[in-house]
């Protein structure tokens, strides 16, 4: 059969068609490209909450990576450390990079630190200075700093005769510094937020209702005294299928009392607000299933946003996009 022919383009045509429409079957990457090596998307910090539905189309044939770059227009910052990690390797050659200690983040001029003085365990915003015009950038990603590589502690090819191996830190992303909640200086991050739920959702699990995250986003509401949350949160089964509103409904009356409570959990300094009565408890509010498919659609129409640089909204600033999820809750709130 010639490649490319009329004959191989009907038959893989209908072969595509035939794969498609077995919509509960796993595994379609894997079935339509049979030589494909492996997929790789972002997996590592709160977009955990994407790969099992990823995970989906992959099957258990294909294996599914955290991006091998981690990179922006700014430059080349690091390299997958593993496959079986959302760690990367910094890559000092590429870029300089200085660091700043997360609880400097607010400072407009904060002190930085050099790549030998950060310490595993701690988290840091991001600086890089470039070498297309020596550019400095605040770069907003905050890392967490997991440990260090060197010929001591890991086992690595080594060359044939014997250098020395600089000690490399490796790191993963934590949160980015424009997705945080702080009202009073409590700096919940959307992966405090995430932790919460799912904490929750466990719960759930446990009692036997068996659903999962399907995403989220937030805002500060300061208009209200006490000032609180507001969390938009679209559940699915386990399966990746949507709920029925009834459930949702259901489901509605306690979570934000849940998720307030596990939240403390999460941030303590959200515990010493709360505590202290200067946050309110905050309201979580379930949304209909499709929402947030709905909403990227619409801003992508509305915005002009590649679909390579639509990230997922954690904080909400816009008051249309606020409105949209209210307009696409399960019950009425006073809010």
């Amino acid at each position: 059969m010639k490649y490319g022919g009329m004959t191989y383009q009907l038959e893989r045509g209908n072969h595509i068609r035939k794969e498609c429409l077995k919509k509960n079957v796993p595994g379609i990457l894997h079935r339509l490209w049979p030589t494909l090596i492996y997929a790789s998307t972002a997996i590592g910090s709160t977009f955990a909450i994407y790969k099992k539905e990823i995970q989906f189309y992959c099957g258990t044939e294909l294996p599914l990576i955290n991006h091998i770059r981690y990179a922006a227009s700014e430059g080349f910052f690091g390299i997958s450390a593993s496959i079986h990690t959302d760690e990367y390797f910094l890559l000092p050659t590429c870029v300089f990079f200085e660091f700043i200690k997360e609880e400097d983040i607010d400072q407009s001029q904060p002190k930085t630190l050099l790549i030998s003085e950060i310490k595993p365990g701690n988290r840091y915003e991001l600086v890089c200075t470039n070498e297309a015009g020596l550019i400095r950038y605040r770069m907003g990603d905050v890392i967490n700093c997991t440990r260090f590589l060197n010929r001591a502690d890991d086992l690595i090819p080594l060359p044939s005769e014997p250098e020395e191996i600089p000690r490399i830190p490796l790191i993963s992303i934590a949160y980015r510094t424009g997705n945080l909640l702080d009202i009073y200086g409590e700096k919940t991050c959307e992966q405090h937020i995430m932790n919460a739920i799912k904490l929750v959702v466990n719960r759930w699990k446990e009692q036997g209702i068996h659903v999962d995250i399907c995403d989220f986003t937030s805002y500060t509401k300061v208009d209200v005294s006490p000032a609180h949350y507001i969390i938009f949160l679209e559940l699915m089964d386990v399966q990746g299928n949507k709920i029925d509103d009834q459930q949702l409904r259901m489901l509605q009356n306690n979570v934000s009392l849940e998720v307030d409570q596990q939240l403390h959990i999460t941030n303590d300094y959200y515990k010493q607000y709360r505590s202290l009565g200067k946050l309110g408890s905050l309201l979580c509010i379930i949304v209909r299933s499709g929402t947030f498919a709905e909403f990227f659609n619409r801003v992508l129409a509305t915005d002009r946003v590649s679909p390579v640089q639509n990230k997922p909204r954690r904080l909400l600033n816009n008051e249309k996009h606020i409105q949209f999820f209210y307009d696409n809750q399960i019950t009425t709130f006073d809010s």
